[in-house]
């Protein structure tokens, strides 16, 4: 496959990748850290300032629009603290720091610093303002697991068109999709979340308990299907196979409930078979 090609594959994931978040999560959760690290490359070029100055603007926008609940505010506060955290750990990242590191750190930066200036603003009943809220009192308790997913997903995405845009970026490029890959360890982060849900102890516990496992369930997730398209890429399976599988499991719920779980174990196992490093040791 020629660098041509590559690049014009490699723009249209990211262009599908982008607007499937745009449907899950909120939009300025991508458009305000890209905004931020473009501005902090120094552009010099038109486009760069326009790319900038562009999604800056619409980013502010959508987050001055009116608030229908306490739950909306808070979840936009986070996320202009999370894309000035997100651009400060870049800035000040040390050593071998992957995108995946520095985009938790700014998710746990930009959490606490919300919470800390929700209990300022409505004191110290700040949670319980945000949970029981009649309209978000269901979804209110999967939030923190939510917005964790959606904030990784959004780093990622806003720090990939960052190194398109920008002329001097500010770090390498990610790894390949194929090659995605957390520390082991956190296979006991699943043991201990697992024992703190099932075990009955305080309910504010179990809720923390739930929100890692959705969190974790979700990273394992995405380690389970990079699995699958490095084992793909071996056996010279096209990507649009994967995409029309995909599809196809996503029209159809029942395939879509019984792969989700698999790949997700899929992902968890590879702890201990480390299957690309298989596959390459075939080769």
């Amino acid at each position: 496959m020629t660098p041509g090609r590559q690049g014009r594959e490699g723009r249209w994931r990211l262009l599908l990748g982008t607007a499937a978040f745009v449907v899950w999560a909120p939009p300025s959760l991508l458009g305000l850290p890209l905004a931020g690290l473009l501005l902090a490359t120094r552009p010099r070029t038109t486009a760069e300032w326009g790319t900038a100055g562009g999604v800056g603007l619409l980013s502010a926008g959508l987050l001055l629009l009116p608030a229908t609940d306490l739950l909306t505010g808070f979840v936009r506060a986070y996320t202009v603290l999370v894309a000035a955290a997100f651009v400060v750990v870049t800035l000040f990242a040390v050593g071998e720091a992957t995108l995946l590191g520095r985009a938790i750190r700014a998710g746990l930066i930009g959490g606490v610093a919300a919470v800390v200036l929700a209990r300022v603003q409505l004191g110290g009943s700040a949670w319980d303002a945000l949970h029981w809220e009649p309209v978000v009192r269901f979804v209110s308790d999967r939030v923190p697991a939510t917005l964790a997913l959606q904030t990784l997903a959004g780093l990622t995405l806003a720090w990939q068109w960052h190194r398109r845009v920008a002329r001097h970026p500010l770090g390498p490029p990610p790894a390949p999709f194929r090659d995605f890959r957390f520390g082991d360890h956190w296979v006991w982060a699943i043991i201990v979340a697992l024992v703190g849900w099932i075990t009955p102890v305080v309910a504010g516990l179990k809720l923390a308990a739930l929100n890692l496992l959705v969190v974790l369930g979700g990273l394992y997730l995405v380690r389970g299907i990079a699995i699958v398209v490095a084992c793909a890429a071996a056996f010279g399976i096209a990507p649009a196979a994967l995409v029309i599988g995909a599809v196809v499991a996503a029209a159809l719920a029942l395939p879509l409930l019984l792969l989700l779980p698999g790949l997700a174990t899929l992902g968890i196992t590879d702890t201990w078979l480390e299957f690309r490093r298989r596959l390459k040791a075939r080769a």
